[in-house]
């Protein structure tokens, strides 16, 4: 993928803070990643709105799923949080993220809540290009880390996350939501991500010893961790709860120990592998 992207005239609402009002204007040029789109805040109700239906429609939700509201939106941009679109060239919305800011310990990082793209525009760089321009609202809003969670069975957002970012996965949270998805419960683990963006850590080459789905194979300073390199995968063989079980225990084991997720690629076309290592 490409590593430049465009946010053209990124304006950020004015706010109160300790009874100044504070306006931050943001005139960033730099390349797109995606012919054709461009990446700003969702300024209207209308953008809002379509931002609730595009959620919708790339999570399978029916049309009476609370999802979230355009006020929610509404609010983050002008409480330090972000809510930011990307536009194809007829400024229809193919993709959109937003968050808000958390403390850990008296210290602020931005934690992205959602980030969604379109069906036909995915695979294209559009939502690294979100990403981009969520960490730009987080930087001028003073904050250096982002937080966000995602199903560690689901290998290729992981990837995207570890590889493609270059975050790294520090915690696991066993059912974050208390609820079910399509994988049984909803189990997360939590990246952070520097936005002062040093250089990734170096990851050796993929084991040649690839063991089943929720077991871990050690290999010098680091691990492997075997997941399915798809969904579809994982559920045409009906182990998704057992394999669930499996890779939580191995997640809590190492990344309660102190260890973080540092990659996650594909072996084979059954099996990825996270790299388990130390940063």
């Amino acid at each position: 993928m490409d590593t430049d992207y465009i946010f053209d005239r990124f304006v950020l609402t004015p706010c109160s803070s300790g009874g100044m009002t504070i306006t931050h204007t943001l005139r960033i040029t730099v390349g797109s990643s995606m012919p054709g789109i461009t990446t700003r805040p969702l300024a209207t109700t209308a953008e809002r709105l379509a931002a609730v239906r595009l959620y919708r429609e790339v999570f399978g939700l029916p049309g009476d799923d609370p999802a979230f509201t355009p006020k929610l939106l509404s609010a983050l941009r002008h409480t330090g949080g972000s809510a930011v679109g990307a536009f194809d060239e007829d400024d229809r919305l193919v993709g959109f993220t937003y968050g808000f800011v958390g403390l850990d310990d008296g210290t602020p990082y931005h934690y992205s809540q959602t980030a969604a793209v379109a069906p036909a525009a995915q695979g294209r760089g559009v939502g690294r290009q979100l990403k981009r321009a969520q960490a730009e609202v987080a930087r001028r809003a003073g904050v250096r880390t982002m937080r966000w969670a995602y199903d560690p069975l689901q290998a290729r957002n992981a990837h995207f996350n570890l590889d493609v970012l270059g975050a790294v996965g520090r915690w696991f949270h066993r059912d974050l939501y208390d609820m079910e998805d399509h994988n049984g419960r909803t189990d997360r683990v939590v990246v952070e991500w520097d936005l002062d963006e040093p250089p990734p850590a170096a990851v050796p080459p993929l084991s040649r010893d690839v063991p089943d789905w929720g077991g871990c194979r050690p290999d010098g300073d680091v691990c492997w961790l075997a997941v399915p390199a798809s969904g579809d995968e994982l559920r045409r063989t009906g182990r998704a709860l057992e394999v669930r079980d499996r890779v939580a225990d191995e997640l809590t084991r190492l990344l309660g120990s102190g260890r973080v997720l540092l990659s996650c690629r594909r072996a084979d076309d059954r099996t990825a592998l996270y790299c388990v290592g130390a940063r």
